[in-house]
């Protein structure tokens, strides 16, 4: 969603950066027309707020977009569901584990399919890890985190790719990508 909004350049709108415009009165006689251009401004702006969070319930389902009712802001509905859905505790950092060492691979399934699977929890598992303050210490973890990757992916493969497996396996250094 994230990306979504940035690229029609609304991303703005979930960091409050835009906000509903104000009227300021004033003792001028354009007070009339500048009344006007004000409910321009703000039907325009309550227009783009109310779409982005008309996609946050048509992409999510109904049990979750029915709480979105008390908010008025897509900001709000963000802030919400960022506060809901962001948890980093160990319940959740074991249950993809969990997902994560039951995943095998499927004959109806291919590849690339599997391998997105397994691309989803890894991304979900990599906001439990630590961050890095030396840049020595990153790269030695990255490198790593790809090798343990690719034992993971090639653990979860049927039998019947055991000479890909063997073949990967023996090449120094192993492939990352």
């Amino acid at each position: 969603m994230q990306r979504f909004l940035r690229v029609r350049k609304l991303w703005k709108y979930i960091t409050g950066d835009a906000q509903p415009p104000h009227f300021f009165e004033t003792d001028d006689d354009d007070d009339d027309a500048l009344h006007i251009q004000y409910q321009s401004q703000l039907e325009d702006w309550d227009s783009v707020n109310s779409k982005i969070i008309t996609w946050f319930s048509n992409t999510s389902v109904s049990s979750i977009h029915s709480l979105f009712t008390p908010f008025e802001t897509a900001k709000e509905v963000w802030d919400y569901l960022v506060e809901r859905y962001s948890s980093v505790d160990g319940a959740n950092e074991y249950q993809l584990g969990l997902k994560l060492h039951h995943l095998r691979f499927d004959s109806g399934q291919t590849l690339t399919n599997f391998y997105n699977k397994l691309s989803n929890l890894w991304n979900h598992l990599a906001q439990f890890e630590p961050t890095w303050t030396c840049p020595t210490d990153d790269d030695a973890f990255y490198a790593y985190r790809d090798r343990s990757r690719l034992r993971h992916f090639l653990m979860a493969l049927p039998p019947n790719y055991e000479h890909i497996r063997a073949s990967l396996l023996h090449r120094h250094p192993l492939p990352t990508k």
